[in-house]
C-alpha cells in the first residue's frame, strides 16, 4: 500500500480548516449578533424606561390638576406626549390606552401607571434564524400627594408665636403680621427648630434613630433656605409625618454668631414666600379625624418634629433680640400733594396715614402705643418760621385724630413723637436668650385652612412601585 502524497496531505487539511473556519464563521457571527443586538435592546429598554418614567409623571400632574390642563385633556394624553419626547416611539405604536391603572383625577392624594411596547430592529439574529426584531416594554408608577416644593427647614407652631396662633390652634387672617421666636430655651433643645429635609430624616418610623438624616452641615441647610438645594416632601395628613430634628444647634448665635448665614440666608428671602412646616406640638389628635400623634423627645429634647401641614408665609424681617425693640421718632407730613386737605376734610387720621404712605416719613410699621401731641405749623419755602396758622384746631386722644375748623393753607405741616414699648413691637415679648432670632412675616394661608386648593407649589409628583408600598397615597 502507498502512502499518500505530500499535496493529498494538504489537500485534507485544507479541507479541515475550511470546515473550522466556517463552524467559527458561525460563532462568531452569533456573538456578534448576542453583542450587539442585545446591547441594542438593553439601550432601548433603557430609552423607553426614561420616556415611560417621563409619561407616568406628566400623566400624575395632569391627573393631579383634576384631569386636565392647560397642555393636555387628559392624563392619557400627557403621557404620550412625554413618551415620545424622551424615546424613540412611533405615534402608531402609543395609539390606544396605555395608562394600565390610575386613581380618580383631583384627589389629595393618588397614582398612575402607564405600560409602553415599542419595537426593537434585530441586525445580525436573523442570520442565525432569529427574527428580526423584538419588542421592548416598560412600566411606569407616578403618585402625587399633599406636600411642598418650596420648603424651608424651619418649623413653625403656636409654641413659637407670641401673636399668631396657626392652624389647628388658630387662623390668623390672610395678610395678618405674625411673628415666631425661635427661641432653644423655648424648643427644648430643639435645635431651634431646625429640621432635616434629607429623604432620610423627613418621614421616618416613630421609633427610627434618625441615623443619617441630618442635613449634614451648616451649608446644605442654608442650600435648602435659599433654594440652591431645592427639596420636596410629602405629607401623611391626617397620619403624622415624624421629621428627625437637625443637630449641631445650627441656629446658635443669631446673626452674629458661628451660624449666622443661616439667618442670613432667610432674611436674604424677605419679600418672598416660602412653605414654613407646621409643627403639631403636644400628644393627642390635631383634628377629631386625626390618630393621637406629636412631637418626639429623646433625653428630655425634642428628637422628631410631628409635620402636620405648611404654613404659607411671606417674609417681612428676620431681627435678633436686639433689632426687635419698639424705638422712638418723629412722624411727619405737609399740606401739599400727594397729602392735602381742605376745609371739607376737616379731620386728619393719624392711624390711617402712617407706613411712610402717602407722604409721611419717619413713621413705625406698626401703629405706636404712644403718639405725643401733634403740632401743626406754617411753612414757607424760604422761611419755615414766618407765619402762625391761623386755623384753630383739636387733638382727640383717644381716636388720634385732629380736627379743625375751615381750610388749612398750603405747606401747613403736621407733625408728632411715637414711641413704641420694646415688648410691643411686631415680635412681642423679648426672650432672655441673647441668641434668640424672631422671624417677622405675613400669612397667606395653610394647607390646613378649609378654604385650602391643592397647587403645583403644594402637590408632589413622585415616581413609586404600588407592591413596595412607596406610593403617596399608600
Amino acid at each position: 500500500m502507498r502512502g499518500l502524497t505530500p499535496s493529498a496531505v494538504h489537500r485534507r487539511e485544507d479541507g479541515a480548516v475550511a470546515v473550522l473556519v466556517a463552524l467559527m464563521l458561525v460563532v462568531f457571527v452569533a456573538m456578534v449578533a448576542v453583542a450587539v443586538d442585545t446591547g441594542g435592546l438593553y439601550l432601548r429598554r433603557r430609552e423607553l424606561v426614561n420616556g415611560s418614567d417621563a409619561a407616568a409623571l406628566s400623566a400624575g400632574r395632569t391627573c393631579a390638576r383634576g384631569g386636565a390642563d392647560d397642555r393636555f385633556a387628559a392624563p392619557e394624553a400627557a403621557a404620550d406626549y412625554q413618551v415620545q419626547e424622551n424615546s424613540r416611539i412611533t405615534g402608531f405604536e402609543v395609539g390606544g390606552l396605555n395608562i394600565v391603572s390610575m386613581t380618580s383625577c383631583g384627589l389629595q392624594s393618588g397614582h398612575v401607571s402607564v405600560e409602553y411596547t415599542s419595537q426593537q430592529d434585530l441586525f445580525f439574529a436573523p442570520a442565525i434564524g432569529f427574527e428580526s426584531s423584538k419588542p421592548v416594554t416598560t412600566e411606569a408608577t407616578a403618585s402625587w400627594g399633599l406636600g411642598s416644593n418650596n420648603p424651608v427647614p424651619i418649623v413653625v407652631s403656636s409654641m413659637l408665636s407670641d401673636d399668631c396662633p396657626v392652624p389647628p390652634s388658630g387662623t390668623p387672617a390672610i395678610g395678618q403680621i405674625c411673628s415666631f421666636w425661635y427661641d432653644n430655651d423655648r424648643l427644648n433643645g430643639g435645635n431651634f427648630a431646625f429640621l432635616s429635609l434629607n429623604p432620610a430624616g423627613w418621614d421616618v418610623p416613630i421609633d427610627d434613630n434618625c441615623s443619617g438624616a441630618q442635613s449634614g452641615g451648616t451649608d446644605s441647610l442654608t442650600g435648602w433656605i435659599d433654594g440652591t438645594s431645592p427639596a420636596n416632601v410629602s405629607l401623611n395628613w391626617t397620619e403624622p409625618t415624624y421629621v428627625c430634628s437637625d443637630s449641631g444647634i445650627r441656629g446658635v448665635g443669631g446673626k452674629d454668631g458661628p451660624n449666622s448665614q443661616l439667618w442670613r440666608a432667610l432674611h436674604d428671602l424677605i419679600g418672598e414666600t416660602r412653605d414654613f412646616p407646621i409643627n403639631w406640638e403636644g400628644w393627642g389628635a390635631p383634628v377629631p379625624a386625626a390618630p393621637e400623634q406629636g412631637v418626639i423627645y429623646n433625653n428630655g429634647q425634642i428628637h422628631k418634629y410631628d409635620v402636620i401641614g405648611f404654613a404659607f408665609l411671606k417674609i417681612v424681617d428676620v431681627v435678633n433680640v436686639n433689632e426687635a425693640d419698639g424705638g422712638v421718632g418723629t412722624c411727619e407730613t405737609r399740606n401739599n400733594a400727594p397729602v392735602r386737605w381742605t376745609a371739607a376734610d376737616q379731620t386728619l387720621d393719624l392711624n390711617t396715614l402712617m407706613d411712610g404712605t402717602s407722604g409721611w416719613t419717619g413713621c413705625p410699621e406698626t401703629l405706636p402705643d404712644t403718639i405725643f401731641d401733634p403740632v401743626l405749623t406754617q411753612n414757607h419755602p424760604s422761611d419755615p418760621f414766618c407765619c402762625t396758622l391761623g386755623v384753630d384746631y383739636t387733638y382727640d386722644v383717644s381716636t388720634r385724630t385732629i380736627t379743625w375748623i375751615g381750610s388749612v393753607p398750603t405747606e401747613t405741616q403736621v407733625s408728632f413723637d411715637w414711641s413704641i414699648d420694646p415688648n410691643n413691637g411686631p415680635c412681642g415679648v423679648i426672650p432672655d436668650n441673647g441668641s434668640a432670632m424672631c422671624v417677622i412675616t405675613e400669612w397667606h394661608g395653610s394647607t390646613l385652612g378649609d378654604d385650602f386648593v391643592p397647587t403645583d407649589k403644594n402637590t408632589v409628583i413622585r415616581l413609586c412601585d404600588f407592591d413596595f408600598g412607596t406610593c403617596l397615597d399608600q
